[in-house]
């Protein structure tokens, strides 16, 4: 709870490193240590059922994640709406946490049983013209370009994040590619932008092309398109929360709106922020 009220990547350095190499953690050197009646290891292997889920609050007394923490993770956004609000008020009442105690249980092996199996992702969407390979390519270009690049543990992940969707949702056709490449976007891609509007503005503008333009629309050369619409002083090309309907990457899009909002009103904004 709350676990970036101090920096995350110097307690959990050894953990992180870990998590890359696969080797053991060291505890201590030495003589035998005992915690109560049981002895202290020397060092401890990270199992591979083992997942760390952690709450974040940003202001002015916490610390954002660093870019070595936010390759090994997902970020995930919870935002209330008014209508929720709205329902809150109209029945205040403190939630009963006992009720949800256990309930995900039953889902535990199956979590573990997934994450050690290899997966698959379908054959249209994978190869060097597949829809999420061209994907891959376009974002680690663009974000490449402003020193916001990703590297293979990223890839990697999002490969299994897509075909995991895919085989979880059970959906159908490209949109299915969409649904699961935007949860990418907003998960990993987006969490380590920050800056002036100098450094983001262009980089804003172009992902809001990539997020906001249907495949079929972006033209020949989709890298080319998104450098003209980044140079573009028309109102059409800039970010807004106001997301068109035919957008493949909805979610993101609207992220982007805000960042965007937030930008031109401050002259800096950060993914937590907006």
């Amino acid at each position: 709870d709350e676990m970036n009220l101090s920096h995350v990547e110097r307690y959990f350095a050894d953990l992180l490193s870990a998590i890359e190499s696969g080797e053991q953690i060291p505890l201590h050197s030495g003589g035998p240590r005992r915690s109560g009646d049981r002895a202290v290891p020397h060092s401890v292997t990270v199992p591979d059922n083992l997942f760390i889920v952690g709450t974040v609050n940003i202001d002015e007394t916490t610390y954002m994640f660093s870019p070595k923490v936010l390759d090994r993770a997902n970020v995930l956004e919870f935002r209330m709406t008014s209508a929720e609000l709205s329902a809150f008020l109209n029945d205040p009442l403190k939630p009963n946490l006992h009720k949800i105690g256990g309930e995900g249980a039953t889902y535990g092996k199956q979590f573990v049983d997934a994450a050690r199996v290899s997966t698959e992702m379908p054959k249209r969407w994978s190869g060097d013209q597949g829809l999420f390979s061209v994907e891959m390519k376009l974002f680690f270009d663009v974000l490449g370009g402003h020193g916001a690049e990703f590297g293979f543990r990223v890839a990697h992940e999002a490969a299994r994040f897509v075909s995991l969707f895919h085989e979880l949702t059970g959906a159908s056709g490209d949109v299915s590619m969409d649904d699961a490449f935007d949860c990418v976007i907003v998960q990993k891609f987006l969490p380590k932008l920050h800056g002036s509007r100098a450094k983001l503005g262009p980089l804003l503008k172009s992902l809001w092309f990539f997020c906001t333009k249907k495949h079929s629309d972006r033209g020949d050369n989709a890298m080319e398109s998104s450098q003209r619409a980044a140079r573009s002083s028309d109102k059409d090309a800039e970010p807004s929360v106001a997301v068109p309907a035919h957008a493949p990457y909805p979610l993101s899009a609207h992220k982007i709106g805000r960042m965007w909002r937030l930008l031109n009103e401050n002259g800096y904004v950060s993914f937590a922020e907006a």
